[in-house]
C-alpha cells in the first residue's frame, strides 16, 4: 500500500502511479491511499480525474483519508488503520511525513517504508530519531538524496532511483529542427520557488537579445503564475514564452520539442527530467538533487553549477545555437536512458519489500502504495 498526498501532477505522485501500475502488471495487488482530493487542496480537478481513471484502468484501487486528518491527526491514524485492515497489505510505503505519523498506529509487525522525494528533507534531522521507531527502511530516490539521508537515519537507507513508464512516452522526442525555425524548448513543473523560473526567463531574455530564435513552453500549475506572466511581459518575451498550465499530453509536448530545460533551486530526481530523457531529448539542468547524476550517466545534456542568469544563459545559448550538439545529446538519451525505465525501479522495490518479509515466494507479495 502506498500512502501519498493527492492525485496531482507532482513528480512523486506520477512516479507512484507509474510504479503501482507496473506492479499490478507484474501480478501484484496495489492500493493507493491519498491524504486529500484535488478539490480539498486546490489542485486541478481534470488532472485528478485522468489520474484516477488511469489507476482504475490498471486495476489499482485507491481511497482518501480526507484533508481534515491534517488538523486532526488522530483521525488519520484511525482511518489509515481501517484501510490497512481492509486491504491487508504486506508492506505500507509512505511518501509524506503526515502519512508516516499516521503509520505509528499500525501493527508493529507490518513493515513501513518511507521514501524521501527531495534533497530538502522537509523535516529537521532530530525528527528522524522519532521516524526511526516506525520506519523499517528508507528509500533515497537518487545518490544525492541517499547521501543526505544516510547520516541522520538509524534505519537502512536504500537507493532506488526514480523512474518513469516508457509506455506513455513517444519513442523519440527529438526532431531534426528546420535550420530557419526557432528552436522549441519545453519545461515542465509546478510554478513555485523550487523551479526557479525567474532565472530561466531572465536567461531567455539574454538569448533573445543575442538574436537566437527560440520558443519556450512551460507546462504546470502553481501560485506564481501571475508573477511569471508579469515577468514575461516585462522582459518582452510574450512571443517566445507560453505558460500552458496543466496538460494531459506530456508525451506530445516532449515529442514536439528540440530540448528540455530546468532551472530548479532544489530537487530530488525530477520525473519530468526522466520523461524527457526517455523521450530522447537533449536537456539543460541546474546542479541540484539528482539532476546532474542523470546527465552524467546518460550524457544527454548540460549542467549549470551556478544559478546566475549569466551562467544559465551561456549554457542555454550553447544548446539553442548548436544543432549538432543537440543531436549528439539526443543520440545518447536514446541509447542510455533506459536505466531510468520503471521496470528498474520495480525490481528495486520488490527486492526491498521481499527482504523485509518472512521467508516466502515474493511473487505473491501484495503492496499497498
Amino acid at each position: 500500500m502506498h500512502v501519498i498526498s493527492t492525485p496531482a501532477s507532482g513528480g512523486a505522485e506520477v512516479y507512484v502511479k507509474d510504479l503501482s501500475l507496473a506492479m499490478v502488471a507484474a501480478g501484484h495487488s496495489v492500493h493507493i491511499t491519498f491524504l486529500e482530493t484535488a478539490a480539498e487542496c486546490g489542485r486541478d480537478l481534470e488532472y485528478e480525474h485522468r489520474f484516477l481513471s488511469q489507476l482504475s484502468a490498471g486495476n489499482v484501487s485507491y481511497s482518501f483519508l480526507g484533508i481534515e486528518t491534517r488538523r486532526r491527526p488522530w483521525r488519520g491514524v484511525t482511518r489509515l488503520r481501517r484501510e490497512v485492515t481492509r486491504f491487508a497489505p504486506d508492506v505500507v510505503h509512505c511518501h509524506l511525513y503526515y502519512a508516516l505519523m499516521f503509520a505509528f498506529g499500525l501493527p508493529r509487525q507490518l513493515p513501513v517504508m518511507m521514501t524521501v522525494h527531495s534533497i530538502e528533507l522537509g523535516a529537521p534531522a532530530w525528527m528522524f530519531r522519532l521516524f526511526d521507531r516506525r520506519v523499517t527502511a528508507y528509500v533515497g530516490i537518487c545518490r544525492a538524496c541517499t547521501d543526505k539521508l544516510a547520516p541522520i537515519a538509524a534505519r537502512p537507507v536504500v537507493q532506488i532511483d526514480n523512474a518513469v513508464s516508457g509506455a506513455r512516452l513517444k519513442a523519440s522526442g527529438w526532431r531534426e529542427a528546420n535550420q530557419q525555425a526557432p528552436v522549441q524548448l519545453a519545461a515542465i513543473g509546478r510554478l513555485t520557488d523550487a523551479k526557479q523560473y525567474p532565472l530561466m526567463l531572465e536567461s531567455c531574455a539574454r538569448l533573445k537579445a543575442q538574436g537566437l530564435a527560440f520558443t519556450l513552453r512551460i507546462a504546470g500549475e502553481g501560485p506564481h503564475k501571475a508573477q511569471l506572466m508579469a515577468q514575461i511581459e516585462a522582459l518582452g518575451l510574450h512571443d517566445e514564452v507560453s505558460l500552458l498550465g496543466n496538460i494531459s499530453d506530456v508525451a506530445g509536448l516532449l515529442a514536439s520539442a528540440d530540448a528540455f530545460i530546468m532551472s530548479s533551486a532544489w530537487e530530488g530526481l525530477p520525473i519530468s527530467l526522466l520523461e524527457a530523457t526517455l523521450s530522447g531529448l537533449p536537456v539543460l539542468v541546474t546542479d541540484v538533487g539528482g539532476c546532474a547524476e542523470v546527465v552524467h550517466r546518460v550524457g544527454n545534456g548540460l549542467v549549470v553549477d551556478q544559478h546566475t542568469p549569466e551562467r544559465y544563459a551561456e549554457a542555454l545559448g550553447r544548446l539553442v545555437g548548436d544543432a549538432e550538439l543537440r543531436r549528439a545529446f539526443a543520440r545518447n538519451a536514446r541509447r542510455y536512458g533506459a536505466s531510468y525505465h520503471i521496470d528498474t525501479a520495480l525490481s528495486g522495490h520488490l527486492a526491498l519489500y521481499g527482504s523485509h518479509q518472512p521467508a516466502q515466494d515474493i511473487s505473491g507479495l501484495e503492496v499497498t502504495p
